[in-house]
């Protein structure tokens, strides 16, 4: 009879005193016992000061006010522009004494606000502390990591973003269009609007599937922002129609950046599943020295042209008429 040797690596050495290749078992064991476990700190996250904006106009928006001196107001020298008529040219600044924060009313006309009390010199901002200047602008202070913080951006982002596009969405664009109008209209300055409709996109879709279609939505956003600059504000306004704010642009002017996004769309084919999809986009232009000088009444004029341009032939720019 024969007899079988154990399978444990101690017995097997005690019973001979030859070396004996230990077997997968013993192998996989004895690496077991000699892992020791290392803990690698994670880099510390440092906190910074934060204000989120709380209003219906940008509502979410995160100004970081980490520095020692954060200056805001009307003017355009200021740290943090807000372009609202409640607020003052110089109105407040946020500064920072040691670890501590501090808001101060720089003689604003409508006031300054910490959780609803009036500040008249300063007062101390503590983490989740209610900021409002003036009659309508309010934000929420908040002491964050930097982990935080990108989440709250990210947040913020995708309420003003086009899922498809990366381009602003319709709402946000609205938004906007009223803050700078009010601007433009104090100032006396000009801004132009474009919108802008791809040509014969049910046929895209038709033809090359929805996939193919948002490859088109895509490349064509892209092509577009690489053309504007980057003061001009560029959205989906709804399917394949999109819109843009060109600032401080007369007419003249936004025929020309219209024209050259029309060209650079015609020679920005797009490139789907081994296909070529080729476009084309026509392009309605208004601006405040068309006559009106509301939103209502400079989006109505560039839809009238965009329609225009439609009707005499697709892939071309009306700016009159």
């Amino acid at each position: 009879m024969t007899t079988t040797s154990s399978v444990f690596p101690a017995a097997s050495m005690a019973q001979s005193s030859t070396p004996q290749t230990p077997t997968r078992f013993e192998q996989r064991t004895l690496t077991t016992v000699n892992m020791t476990a290392v803990t690698i700190p994670l880099p510390a996250q440092r906190d910074r000061a934060v204000l989120v904006r709380t209003d219906e106009t940008h509502a979410g928006q995160v100004i970081l006010a980490d520095g020692v001196d954060l200056r805001i107001g009307r003017h355009p020298t200021s740290s943090l522009v807000i372009d609202d008529e409640g607020i003052s040219r110089s109105h407040a600044r946020i500064v920072r004494k040691g670890s501590t924060y501090f808001v101060e009313d720089l003689g604003s006309a409508n006031g300054t606000y910490v959780n609803g009390v009036r500040v008249e010199i300063a007062a101390e901002l503590a983490d989740g502390s209610l900021l409002q200047l003036g009659p309508r602008v309010r934000f929420r202070f908040s002491v964050v990591d930097e982990h935080q913080e990108r989440i709250l951006r990210q947040l913020y982002e995708s309420s003003v973003r086009d899922a498809l596009t990366g381009v602003f969405n319709r709402a946000y664009f609205l938004e906007r269009l009223s803050g700078e109008l009010a601007y433009s209209n104090r100032h006396t300055s000009d801004a132009s609007l474009l919108i802008l409709d791809l040509d014969h996109f049910k046929k895209v879709n038709d033809t090359y599937g929805h996939p193919g279609g948002d490859a088109v939505l895509r490349t064509f956003a892209a092509t577009v922002r690489k053309v504007l600059r980057v003061e001009d504000i560029f959205a989906r306004y709804g399917g394949e129609e999109f819109i843009v704010l060109l600032r401080g642009i007369a007419i003249d002017g936004a025929a020309r950046a219209a024209e050259r996004l029309r060209r650079a769309v015609v020679l920005t084919p797009t490139e789907h599943e081994g296909q070529r999809i080729d476009c084309t986009v026509s392009i309605g232009c208004a601006s405040l020295g068309c006559g009106g000088r509301t939103a209502q009444a400079l989006i109505a004029t560039a839809d009238r042209r965009l329609y225009a341009a439609k009707h005499a032939g697709r892939d071309r720019v009306v700016s009159a008429g």
